[in-house]
């Protein structure tokens, strides 16, 4: 089955621009206007309420992604630019930090000496070795013909 995210995801970034500032509108390239058209799934049922946040309403991921790529690529002020870049690398910062605390080389090596440990705890034991009364007889025997 082919993935219609993006295709749908066009279609409702189509909806919201209608309810977008002629200005800002213009400062997108016909271009991306075109490439929207294009790739839009119209058989996609969505409905967009200007009157309430983007937050509010049931729209994809990949939407706000592409409204916010639009939004910091064309309309925002050098000073909006650098707080997305902060945000952004805010973000980015916590991501690693997450990843750097789950995939931790120190703690999963830790955690594995540890198993051993425990592992070899439970599995020594001291055991008494005792030879064979045969083997003992065979080794006499056999140092007594070394002896002669």
């Amino acid at each position: 089955m082919i993935d219609t995210e993006f295709y749908d995801a066009c279609y409702e970034v189509l909806v919201i621009l209608k309810h977008v500032k002629k200005e800002d509108l213009l400062k997108i390239p016909k271009e991306e206007i075109q490439m929207l058209k294009d790739n839009a799934n119209f058989s996609h049922k969505f409905e967009y309420n200007p009157m309430k946040d983007i937050k509010e309403q049931k729209v994809l991921k990949m939407t706000k992604g592409i409204i916010a790529e639009y939004f910091f690529k064309y309309c925002a002020s050098e000073k909006q630019k650098e707080k997305i870049k902060c945000k952004m690398e805010n973000d980015m910062r916590l991501i690693e930090k997450e990843k750097e605390q789950k995939y931790n080389s120190n703690v999963i090596f830790k955690n594995e000496v540890k198993s051993k440990e425990i592992a070899e705890e439970r599995n020594i034991q001291i055991i008494e070795y005792k030879e064979k009364w045969y083997m003992k007889l065979f080794k006499k025997i056999l140092k007594w013909f070394k002896n002669k």
